[in-house]
């Protein structure tokens, strides 16, 4: 489990409106995963990006630009230093001008099916992030499984999902408060934007 917080804090400060999506609980984890329909704008979203070693597809929010290469190394520094459950590696980044970060990491794991992910990981969580309940969810974007948290801390709200596919990745949605409101709906067209296909030009 990587220390984004530390690295976000001097960055980012969000209302929460509680996520429609996000309705289980860690007792519903191996829950066969079903469909979630997303509200997609694509007004909302940029140019697809191609996550390396897999067959995922995403589209970043509009106005959330790529990092530049000082902060990349920077950040990919931060989160090799922590203390990580699992392996993980950074391999994009991008970030609004208000200050929300979009960080998409590789799981480095052999393990089938989320394996990679500890029964206690709810717990850790709300440990790292001293919050007292992380909703959880388990669906399909476009034939790819998904597992989904969402993490209300004091001064951001995150979608911590993770994509099961040829390579595994987690991605990170970080918005703070101030902005959340504004945000979600591109988080949402974002989200389902996911796709295991190459979109038609």
């Amino acid at each position: 489990m990587s220390r984004y917080y530390k690295y976000i804090i001097p960055i980012v400060a969000i209302k929460l409106s509680i996520f429609l999506l996000i309705s289980c609980n860690a007792d519903d984890f191996d829950q066969k995963n079903e469909p979630m329909q997303f509200n997609v704008d694509t007004s909302l979203i940029s140019t697809s990006i191609y996550l390396e070693d897999s067959n995922i597809l995403l589209r970043p929010p509009i106005g959330w630009d790529e990092i530049s290469d000082i902060e990349f190394e920077q950040m990919s520094k931060s989160i090799q230093d922590s203390k990580n459950i699992f392996n993980i590696h950074l391999k994009k980044a991008f970030k609004s001008a208000e200050g929300a970060l979009l960080i998409i990491s590789r799981i480095q794991s052999k393990a089938d099916n989320f394996g990679y992910i500890p029964p206690d990981y709810i717990e850790l969580l709300t440990d790292q992030f001293n919050v007292e309940h992380i909703p959880f969810d388990v669906f399909e974007i476009n034939q790819l499984p998904i597992r989904q948290y969402l993490i209300n801390s004091p001064i951001v709200v995150i979608f911590k999902l993770f994509v099961s596919s040829a390579s595994d990745y987690q991605i990170d949605y970080i918005i703070p408060k101030r902005i959340y409101e504004n945000e979600l709906k591109k988080i949402e067209s974002s989200i389902g934007s996911i796709n295991k296909q190459k979109e038609n030009k």
